[in-house]
């Protein structure tokens, strides 16, 4: 699921599907029959697969039971053409090296920086909100610097895995801020915290609480004031266990479900819904991984019915390389979308648990619309995007 990984994922759900429809039983049947407890191409055991799960919630909310094995045996009421398809989504769970900073001041907000842009898919929320809660602070009380060069290295902002690894750097960089300002307090004997040792408190809504006494706890700014301190920084990096990359198979799992509408007559496709569920580890921000999710399937729609790069044979140049003759999806040809979350808990893909969804979404739409035209009109179509012509030729 690396380079091409879409494009080979597309391949082998229509293959699944068409041996499915070979041997006459449902496509998702074909699926839970030859489902992979262990890597196939490694033989190590998942970091986490919940795909069981997002077969089975999937299905549900899609309606799947009681879909007909053979093709076009379902029309609406204007006479089109009706099929459901389905796709599993596989993406790679990346994770890059990352350095952050976070500083504490006396006023009892923070500043945490990190390099890395946002393209727009949140990650500057996100890489905030994960610093703010290993700082013990809200996420109002956290200022996020990022998006320059000079800042500490934020590894790459994509691939899906930026937030795995920034969001870990940073992560490490506020509890090591945290750790140097309970040092302070505990070797203070004016502190409540004294003698509590280092492992002894908790960071809490901007204090510093007793693991063992409550009462005894003070904020971050007495701690500082005190020591005469206007700030306080901590530093972190961001990196998988070896150990764990080498004994563990690392993915983020999903199915989609789609529906669609073919005229009989003209050929003409519509994707009326789509359903995809979800298995990425832990959700930081379940708002923004949805919006991602949704982003990919849409992704995967274009794959399937618009986007196509036409070559010069002559010279290899692209000849449609702008938005009036290589295509992508308006508004009208998008469907009901429904995009479910799926619990999954990952001990081992790193210290938070995260994996990325900006790609994931991609990979199973493609496959589940054309799996879901032949449906409708019981022509297999091996070449993206899929054409009028290949439908009624």
């Amino acid at each position: 699921a690396e380079a091409g990984g879409t494009q080979i994922k597309a391949a082998l759900e229509c293959a699944l599907d068409e041996a499915a429809a070979a041997i006459g039983i449902d496509p998702l049947e074909m699926r839970l029959r030859n489902y992979a407890e262990t890597d196939p191409a490694t033989g190590r055991p998942y970091s986490a697969k919940e795909l069981r799960e997002c077969y089975a919630q999937g299905a549900k909310a899609f309606g799947w039971e009681g879909r007909p094995v053979e093709p076009r045996q379902m029309r609406d009421d204007s006479g089109r053409l009706v099929g459901w398809g389905m796709g599993t989504a596989l993406f790679h769970a990346p994770m890059f090296q990352a350095e952050a900073r976070a500083t504490l001041r006396a006023d009892g907000t923070a500043m945490v920086e990190t390099s890395g842009v946002d393209m727009g898919q949140g990650a500057w929320t996100v890489l905030a909100q994960i610093a703010a809660d290993a700082l013990g602070l809200d996420i109002d009380q956290v200022e996020l610097r990022a998006g320059s060069s000079e800042l500490p290295d934020g590894g790459v902002a994509g691939g899906s895995g930026h937030t795995a690894t920034a969001g870990s750097a940073l992560h490490n960089a506020g509890s090591d801020a945290v750790a140097r300002l309970a040092e302070v307090a505990v070797n203070d004997p004016e502190s409540p915290l004294f003698g509590a040792g280092n492992a002894g408190v908790e960071a809490r809504e901007g204090r510093l609480v007793h693991r063992d006494d409550e009462t005894r706890a003070e904020s971050y700014g007495e701690i500082m004031a005190r020591a005469g301190l206007a700030s306080l920084e901590g530093s972190g990096k961001g990196a998988r266990d070896q150990a764990n990359a080498e004994a563990r198979a690392m993915f983020s799992h999903g199915a989609v479900f789609a529906e669609v509408k073919v005229d009989p007559d003209l050929g003409q496709v519509l994707v009326t819904r789509m359903v995809g569920a979800f298995a990425a580890g832990r959700i930081i921000n379940p708002r923004l991984a949805t919006s991602q999710l949704y982003g990919g399937m849409i992704w995967g729609l274009s794959f399937a019915l618009h986007e196509e790069a036409v070559h010069d044979r002559r010279s290899g140049r692209i000849v449609n390389a702008d938005l009036a003759g290589y295509h992508v999806p308006v508004h009208a040809d998008i469907p009901d979308m429904d995009v479910l979350l799926v619990d999954e808990d990952d001990p081992y893909v790193n210290g938070l648990g995260v994996k990325g969804v900006g790609e994931i979404g991609i990979t199973g739409s493609v496959g589940a619309i054309a799996n879901a035209i032949w449906h409708a009109t019981g022509v297999r179509v091996r070449r993206f995007p899929i054409r009028i012509e290949e439908l009624i030729g």
